[in-house]
C-alpha cells in the first residue's frame, strides 16, 4: 500500500468529478487515483481522447466544468488532475487485468504489470 493516504474526500470528490464530466459529455474511458511514490502523492488521472488531440483545450475544459457545477474547483487543485490520452502507459497496464464499467471504487495495490509498478490505485472507471 501506499506511503500516503488516500483520504475519504478524495475520492469522494473524484466521483463528484467523474459525475460531473459525464454530466457536461466530456469522454472518460479511465479515471482513477493513482499513487506516484516518487512524488509522494496521489493523483487523479482522468484518460480521454481529448487528452491526446488538445490537452491544454481539454484542461479548460474540465476546469469549466468544475466551475459550472459548483466549488469542487476549490476543494481539488487542478495540479492533482492529470489527464492522459488512451495510450496512457498506467491505465494501460491496469486496463490489462482490471476492466471497471460504469463508475464504481475498485482497490488496486502493489503489482508489476508489463513492467509497469502500480504501488496503489483506487479505480472509478476502467473501459476497454
Amino acid at each position: 500500500m501506499a506511503e500516503a493516504a488516500l483520504v475519504e474526500s478524495d475520492i469522494q470528490m473524484g466521483q463528484e468529478l467523474l459525475g460531473i464530466l459525464d454530466a457536461a459529455s466530456f469522454p472518460v474511458t479511465g479515471a482513477a487515483w493513482v499513487y506516484y511514490a516518487d512524488a509522494g502523492e496521489w493523483r487523479l488521472l482522468i484518460r480521454t481522447p481529448r487528452a491526446e488531440k488538445d490537452l491544454l483545450g481539454a484542461l479548460r475544459e474540465v476546469a469549466g466544468a468544475m466551475d459550472a457545477a459548483g466549488d469542487l474547483r476549490s476543494r481539488i487543485d487542478l495540479a492533482r488532475i492529470k489527464l492522459v490520452p488512451p495510450k496512457d502507459k498506467v491505465l494501460a497496464a491496469i486496463g490489462s487485468v482490471v476492466r471497471v464499467d460504469g463508475a464504481s471504487t475498485i482497490r488496486f495495490s502493489r503489482n508489476m504489470i508489463n513492467g509497469i509498478l502500480i504501488d496503489d490505485a483506487l479505480i472509478y472507471r476502467l473501459a476497454a
